[in-house]
């Protein structure tokens, strides 16, 4: 009899353990679309022996645990590259309006109001009206024109870089917010896995990591209670078991681009660690690369222009004499090189009165040998002032300023251009991770349906054991 409940024993556990692993094909079925579930499979093991005279006896099987398929070195280059993927295409929608505001427009860009100007020059040396009073005022209208379009990039470069500014505050709340789910997780993972592992739980952590990620770069390890710790690249935690560390932004005094550009700071118990030149990938780190190196090097490449213009057209005028004896600048003094795009204008005398323009070295009539010397600039190179070089000597290239003005809109060209193959390439390399993350955890109903015939057939074939065994039973009782 004895023998006969333990075979009864075996089948019961059988049928249970089949019954279980029905339910996880069913729930892997169920999720075939759930985006970050991963596959899960039964992990099983004999049960312990009986001793026997004639031998140890099997007592059947039954299930260890249900365990998630997972590749950490495929989820760790997936966070890896989707923050890498989520920076430059930060940094790529940046260059590509910075690249719209430089970018000639219907012949109205900073070239052409600076060869309108050379040509203004080169039409007052060459008019013999006396006084060239029409031509006079082209110089001025021309020079009032370029200074326009130099505010006007000036000032668009600027409310790009402030709205990359914005676009960095808001990004913060939304950081914050995903940590916190994290923090939940945690908790919620950490209770339940004194039990049995939180496969579905774990999933959902997984994908808001992820999704972190992609705002900002960061570290993950388990603690042993299976809780999450998640730092930035230096170690610092935001999420620590179930401690939430929040980001903020707090304005940057000393920035020098104004007291609203801001700084990213880690906040725990009132201390704040400034973290801004941390983060290096990630959206955010893609927008406070855009906000703090991008946008302001066109930005200081139109200041150089302009503080060029003006030095190298105030040195030549300053070297003439005006109709009524004047001598002095065409444009009014720059400190330096920062901001010159910005502050740039005309001499207060030359606005007032065009006479005072130095067309000539002297006041003699018909004396055009400054004009000519300031339309000569258009082909006169000379080595270009950078930012942070007045009063010392200039650093930059040899060129013309109409070749600088090239260059600025190449250069930006160029590194769009650059960040768009970066992103195509990081768009492939996420997608064969995403292939390859699949292959190892994705549900494939193909391999689902296989593993319900075959555990619907060890279901009947441990019923029949049932059925048999409690056909014999039957026989023993009647017998008795």
């Amino acid at each position: 009899m004895a023998g006969l409940f333990g075979v009864l024993d075996v089948a019961q556990r059988g049928l249970a353990v089949t019954q279980q692993g029905i339910r996880v094909s069913g729930h892997n079925i169920a999720n075939v679309g759930t985006p970050g579930y991963s596959r899960q499979r039964q992990i099983l093991e004999t049960t312990p022996p009986v001793a026997d005279p004639s031998g140890n006896l099997g007592t059947g099987v039954e299930q260890r645990s249900i365990e998630r398929i997972t590749d950490d070195f495929i989820q760790s280059q997936l966070l890896d590259q989707g923050s890498r993927a989520a920076s430059t295409d930060a940094q790529a929608r940046a260059l590509s309006l910075v690249e719209q505001v430089l970018n000639e427009q219907q012949g109205e860009g900073v070239a052409t109001a600076l060869s309108r100007l050379y040509d203004a020059f080169s039409d007052l040396a060459s008019t013999p009206a006396p006084g060239a009073p029409a031509e006079r005022e082209a110089v001025r209208s021309s020079a009032e024109a370029l200074i326009q379009t130099l505010h006007g990039l000036d000032a668009q470069l600027r409310d790009l870089q402030a709205a990359n500014n914005d676009r960095v505050k808001g990004l913060l709340p939304e950081i914050n917010s995903i940590a916190a789910r994290i923090v939940d997780l945690n908790v919620a993972i950490a209770d339940l896995e004194t039990q049995a592992p939180a496969n579905d739980l774990r999933d959902e952590r997984d994908r808001l990591v992820r999704e972190l990620a992609t705002r900002i770069d960061v570290r993950t390890f388990e603690q042993t209670n299976g809780s999450l710790v998640v730092t930035v690249p230096s170690g610092i935690p935001l999420v620590e078991g179930s401690r939430l560390r929040e980001l903020d932004s707090t304005s940057d005094p000393g920035n020098p681009f104004g007291p609203n550009i801001v700084r990213i700071e880690h906040v725990e118990s009132g201390y704040r660690i400034d973290l801004t030149d941390e983060i290096g990938s990630g959206e955010l780190g893609g927008l406070l690369r855009a906000r703090d190196t991008l946008i302001p090097s066109a930005i200081r490449s139109l200041d150089s222009l302009a503080y060029n213009l003006a030095r190298q057209v105030n040195a030549v005028h300053s070297a003439g004499t005006g109709l009524d004896g004047s001598v002095g600048d065409f444009f009014a003094a720059l400190p330096g090189v920062e901001d010159a795009a910005r502050d740039l204008a005309l001499d207060a005398g030359i606005a007032a009165n065009t006479d005072r323009i130095a067309a000539g070295l002297t006041t003699a009539p018909g004396d055009n040998r400054n004009a000519l010397a300031l339309a000569a600039l258009r082909d006169t190179p000379a080595a270009l002032y950078l930012p942070g070089d007045p009063p010392g000597p200039a650093t930059g290239p040899g060129r013309t300023l109409l070749e600088h003005a090239g260059a600025i809109v190449a250069e930006v060209g160029q590194q769009a251009r650059t960040l768009g193959q970066a992103g195509d390439q990081q768009a492939r390399v996420l997608a064969d991770l995403e292939n390859r993350r699949d292959a190892v955890s994705g549900v494939s109903l193909d391999e689902e349906m296989a593993q319900l015939i075959q555990l619907e057939a060890a279901f009947q074939a441990n019923a029949r054991v049932m059925n048999s065994v409690s056909r014999m039973l039957e026989d023993l009782m009647s017998v008795l």
